[in-house]
């Protein structure tokens, strides 16, 4: 007489399957739809939070049918392996996301000059706060991010403003930054000296001097040009302030696997013989950027590095 065993079946294993597959496929399909800019921000955040709890609730449920079949012997443990790797697929960018949240420092702007921080040209706009009133997300701007980022700094570059211009512009095209305005330092005119006019009903005297005017303090002149010929009264009457040359870029980049956007600036300032590069990245949703502007400046740093070897001050 044969023996036959009835094992028991585990449907929460065959329900973790069904329940993980459709996270990832729902993941995938919201990913790719947001990544071609198809998808707005708003609801693929919607969406990869759904599918991350729903993940989460079939890895759950796969571990309990492996244990039903270690325990019992129960049917489903195929199911459970499955089941726990599509919900590991969409656990694990869920889990780098929540770890980078709380980690670093809730910042959606970041600068290498946060005294000075460059300025955009045309306006940006950031996304909606979904927690206005949350006192751990009101942070002041760029608190901690030293600390966070120390390679976020500005670089020096022993070249002309037009050189160091030149590479900018090839590295934001290579680095997948779309450059959409352009300020460029505006030419200076020489002042023309006139000629001084008596005043009216003063009577014109031929041969007199003028008694010369008191001389003003050191302190009362900033900014006074040693070019200033001692030939011309006239000019060195006033004071001619020396516009520092800069040169402003705005343009916008993407992240290279969920396509979240950043708006960008970078300026390059003249200084004696050298050009200084500043740079500021900022991002369009969210208060927390998850590192990435820190990413996308660096980024662009090492490569312009890259690109203009050689002539960089270190």
């Amino acid at each position: 007489m044969k023996i036959r065993y009835e094992r028991p079946v585990c449907h929460t294993a065959f329900w973790s399957h069904r329940l993980g597959l459709f996270a990832l496929v729902l993941f995938a399909i919201s990913a790719g739809l947001h990544r071609f800019g198809i998808m707005e921000t708003e609801i693929f955040v919607v969406l990869f939070t759904i599918c991350a709890g729903l993940a989460l609730l079939a890895f759950l449920m796969a571990a309990y049918g492996i244990l039903r079949l270690w325990m019992v012997g129960a049917e489903g443990g195929r199911a459970s392996a499955k089941g726990s790797l599509y919900a590991l697929l969409v656990l694990i960018p869920a889990g780098i996301a929540g770890f980078r949240a709380a980690t670093l420092p809730p910042l959606y702007d970041i600068s290498t000059n946060t005294s000075d921080v460059p300025v955009f040209l045309e306006p940006v706009a950031h996304g909606p706060e979904w927690f206005p009133h949350v006192p751990f997300l009101q942070v002041p701007p760029y608190a901690g991010q030293e600390k966070a980022y120390p390679q976020v700094t500005g670089r020096r570059y022993e070249g002309a403003l037009d050189r160091v211009l030149e590479a900018v512009r090839l590295v934001a095209e290579n680095e997948g930054i779309r450059i959409s305005v352009t300020k460029l330092p505006e030419p200076e005119e020489a002042p023309v000296p006139t000629a001084r006019e008596p005043a009216a009903g003063a009577p014109e005297a031929i041969g007199e001097v003028e008694a010369p005017a008191e001389e003003p303090d050191d302190d009362s002149v900033i900014g006074l040009s040693e070019l200033i010929s001692d030939d011309d009264p006239a000019a060195a009457a006033e004071p001619v302030i020396l516009k520092q040359a800069q040169i402003v870029i705005q343009g916008e980049t993407r992240t290279p696997i969920f396509g979240f956007t950043s708006d960008v600036s970078i300026r390059l300032s003249e200084e004696a013989e050298t050009t200084f590069v500043d740079m500021r990245s900022q991002s369009r949703f969210g208060p927390h950027d998850l590192g990435t502007n820190a990413q996308i400046i660096a980024g662009f740093l090492r490569a312009l590095d890259t690109e203009l070897v050689g002539i960089s001050v270190r």
